[in-house]
């Protein structure tokens, strides 16, 4: 049963790798029809097809982190920030600081994520 069912996935995920890069091929040609807005961001609408130019930015936190009280309330203003959970030392807060573990647990749902399924053959 089990054979069955990851040479099943391995059928799904080759057809699906199949499926993503033509449709990229498709989406790139599609592209190459049109002229990329000035400042490369902008949308083109027509009858049959919508396309939608967007610049994707990423802040070097270790550097801003560093610069942070030296900025201005407007340029500060230009991040938004959220906390993550740093995994490795909640875990150690539990065993070695109960009570700081508490005082952050307040502030963390946990919810069961997606198993992940890894085909070890190939």
């Amino acid at each position: 049963m089990i054979t069955e069912l990851t040479d099943a996935l391995r059928k799904a995920k080759f057809a699906e790798a199949t499926a993503k890069a033509e449709r990229l091929r498709l989406e790139e040609l599609i592209e190459k029809q049109f002229t990329k807005p000035d400042g490369g961001e902008g949308s083109h609408t027509d009858e049959e097809v919508k396309i939608t130019w967007k610049i994707n930015r990423t802040v070097d936190t270790t550097k801003m982190q560093a610069a942070w009280d030296s900025l201005g309330k407007n340029a500060q203003s230009a991040f938004r920030w959220k906390a993550e959970v740093d995994l490795t030392h909640l875990r150690a807060l539990k065993d070695l600081d109960s009570a700081a573990y508490a005082q952050a647990a307040e502030f963390i749902t946990s919810k069961p994520a997606k198993p992940s399924i890894e085909l070890l053959k190939d």
